[in-house]
């Protein structure tokens, strides 16, 4: 069932609006759509520019998304703010499955309906339209966790203390450097 339910996906990127420059980040990458409360675990694997549904990943996901199947539901159709969707993983492969999942106009739903029971067609098309208009969401959490992480993993980014105390050290040299000047001038004026 998987093989057919993969040249499905296969044949609807042909007819797709893709180019090799879609994949280029992406190919070699497992990535992992992780249904919360459900034993349902999707992997894609991306290789040759085509995606395809593998059983399991013998390898570490380069992208994970997670979240339950309500919560995928509620933030898809924006039902507040209890959707609770998870991204982890390498932040430019997000973008880039987004942005491959934007370009690519399939009917999941309808597909995977054929191969597979009608919830697991209903969840995935939903987390296929997820990652499609959510693309902003998506830009936005990344870029939300690489300031969390610049701002609290590492020292990169100084607190506002230390960029106070800097100035003020500065001005203190520039203080002792103008006198310094100063009291140079009055010697060679002597």
């Amino acid at each position: 069932m998987r093989e057919k339910l993969n040249k499905l996906i296969s044949i609807a990127i042909e007819n797709s609006n893709l180019d090799d420059k879609d994949f280029s980040k992406l190919n070699g990458k497992v990535i992992l759509i992780d249904l919360k409360n459900t034993n349902t675990d999707i992997y894609f694997l991306v290789e040759n520019n085509c995606i395809s549904i593998i059983e399991n990943a013998d390898v570490e996901p380069n992208l994970i998304l997670e979240g339950t199947p309500i919560g995928f539901i509620n933030y898809t159709n924006n039902f507040g703010n209890e959707h609770n969707i998870k991204i982890s993983g390498d932040a430019s492969l997000a973008e880039s499955f987004s942005k491959l999942a934007e370009k690519t106009n399939i009917d999941w739903e309808s597909i995977i309906a054929e191969y597979m029971n009608d919830d697991v067609a209903f969840y995935s098309s939903k987390i296929f339209e997820y990652v499609k208009t959510r693309r902003e969401e998506v830009g936005s959490s990344i870029e939300r966790n690489i300031k969390e992480y610049l701002k609290d993993e590492t020292d990169i980014i100084p607190t506002k203390e230390e960029i106070t105390n800097y100035v003020s050290d500065v001005d203190k040299v520039r203080q002792k450097l103008d006198l310094l000047t100063a009291k140079l001038n009055k010697i060679k004026s002597k």
